[in-house]
């Protein structure tokens, strides 16, 4: 049960970005791994409980809204979100 319980605390552990700074998602792809710019960081939250918690991200760029959202327990869209990079902004 540790191993559920540490992949839970590490996808958890993603919705605390830093408001500060820029980020690109990472994905996982049958292409390989991708890299895509989202803008700053507003906020993230979570809604749901248990299998269907999902955990969801608000990016600004240059006022364009993006959200990302993620399945907790797995994949929503077909691409494994990773996570997210700090990166400079452009």
């Amino acid at each position: 049960m540790s191993g559920v319980d540490s992949l839970m605390q590490a996808r958890v552990s993603r919705l605390n970005l830093d408001d500060t700074k820029f980020y690109e998602k990472i994905v996982k792809t049958a292409k390989g791994t991708q890299f895509i710019y989202l803008g700053r960081f507003v906020r993230s939250y979570r809604m749901g409980s248990g299998d269907g918690m999902t955990a969801h991200w608000d990016f600004d760029n240059n006022g364009v809204l993006t959200t990302v959202d993620d399945e907790l327990w797995g994949s929503v869209g077909g691409n494994e979100l990773i996570g997210f990079r700090a990166v400079l902004r452009p």
